[in-house]
């Protein structure tokens, strides 16, 4: 708005889309820069997100309208062109056939639009998939020249020019830190897996404890983990603590969901004594990050992980029904710990079974009816997603509004 006087930038149908063109440039950079800046995993940033779940959730979603907006910039360029000669407008979109800066812009933009098709279209191995997001590098740098280099509103006004450069250096800074440099910029600790003890059919539970300085988590958080030996894959995944201790041991429960999991499961026994990476703790879904003190958690098949670490101690005041959701009795696990807690809370928290083989599948209707008038609680849900997205639309159609419901919906298996 200070670069030029705006009765000079609308006056014409060429100016107003040469201005438009501008303002998406402008605009799609913001949103890059601020969709790289979110993948750093900064716990002040988490919180204003409420968790790295809902983070990742805006990360996508900001992605998604940072792709329609810089597909906006070159088009509505060539619309500009368009009033002077179709050939011009055709350029527009061309790489090699103008200036270097514009080509780079232009290189950035197609490689920008096949990685966004890779991410929201296909679904790719998580290896996979986290390696593509490597070349989101690649896009950073040529719109960093794209914009610093090439004649623009950037190179005209001077508190636009430090504006751009400010973000554009973290950015690349953040980029740097979380492709580059994540052993010495994020939360790592170095942990031992002390043992593999099979619960169920492909589910383990993996005790850690730690090498040297220790985690400390809240109850509800999860870590992402590498394990190391053994040849298998280093690749670091979401893991919910289930139960930790005050010298910094913790478990998890892993439930083979997908290649990754299964194939941990299967190596587990021989991964045991070997180095573990551990990143963390992330997470709000934690019964304390909420106001009401009458709270119905609600664990689906291995989303009932959070809740073992949660029920071990509800504070005072706390009125809790827990439900335990399996397809089937030979899927529960943990069983005798959870009876443990209601035992330790004395009448804070209640313990629920549902089985669908002989109860059906988890309504509104069926907690209505055990737990009575919930309209004024806080309701936690954790399990398979059609799960959760089913129950939160029942429960809001009862009475409950949607800031009452908390989910946790973080998969990568």
């Amino acid at each position: 708005m200070l670069a030029e006087p705006l009765g000079d930038r609308f006056s014409t149908t060429y100016l107003t889309f040469s201005s438009l063109g501008r303002i998406a440039g402008i605009a799609a950079m913001v949103l890059f820069c601020l969709n790289v800046i979110l993948t750093v995993r900064l716990k002040w940033v988490e919180d204003i997100f409420g968790g790295l779940n809902k983070m990742y959730y805006a990360h996508h979603v900001i992605g998604g309208i940072s792709l329609i907006v810089l597909l906006a910039h070159p088009l509505l360029l060539a619309l500009r062109a368009m009033t002077v000669s179709r050939r011009d407008a055709a350029l527009q979109l061309l790489p090699f056939a103008n200036n270097l800066m514009t080509t780079i812009g232009i290189l950035s933009l197609w490689l920008f639009v096949a990685l966004m098709i890779l991410t929201l279209y296909i679904k790719l191995p998580y290896k996979t998939w986290l390696l593509t997001h490597k070349f989101l590098g690649v896009v950073l740098i040529g719109i960093a020249v794209h914009v610093l280099l090439g004649s623009n509103d950037i190179r005209s006004s001077v508190p636009l020019k430090y504006y751009s450069i400010a973000i554009l250096s973290a950015a690349i800074i953040s980029f740097v830190a979380r492709t580059i440099l994540p052993n010495i910029t994020a939360r790592r600790y170095n942990y031992q897996l002390a043992s593999s003890t099979p619960l169920a059919q492909n589910i383990v539970e993996l005790n850690l404890r730690p090498l040297g300085k220790a985690l400390k988590p809240q109850a509800g958080q999860f870590v992402f983990m590498a394990f190391g030996g053994g040849g298998f894959t280093h690749e670091w995944h979401p893991f919910t603590i289930a139960n930790f201790l005050p010298d910094g041991s913790f478990t998890v429960i892993v439930k083979a969901l997908g290649e990754y999991t299964s194939a941990l499961i299967q190596v587990a026994p021989n991964l045991v004594g070997y180095t573990v990476g551990v990143e963390g703790t992330y997470g709000r879904f934690t019964f304390e990050s909420f106001i009401r003190k009458r709270q119905v958690w609600i664990g689906g098949g291995i989303g009932i992980t959070p809740f073992l670490s949660m029920a071990q101690q509800i504070p005072a005041g706390y009125q809790v029904d827990l439900y335990y959701c399996t397809h089937s009795d030979s899927e529960i696990v943990e069983w005798n710990a959870l009876v443990e807690s209601v035992e330790r809370n004395d009448g804070r928290l209640r313990l629920i079974p549902f089985v669908s083989e002989r109860n059906g599948q988890i309504t509104a209707n069926h907690i209505t009816q055990i737990s009575g008038d919930v309209t004024q609680a806080d309701v936690l849900i954790c399990g398979p997603t059609p799960m959760m997205h089913g129950l939160c639309d029942q429960l809001v159609k009862s009475g409950l509004k949607r800031n009452q419901l908390h989910t946790e919906e973080f998969a990568m298996s």
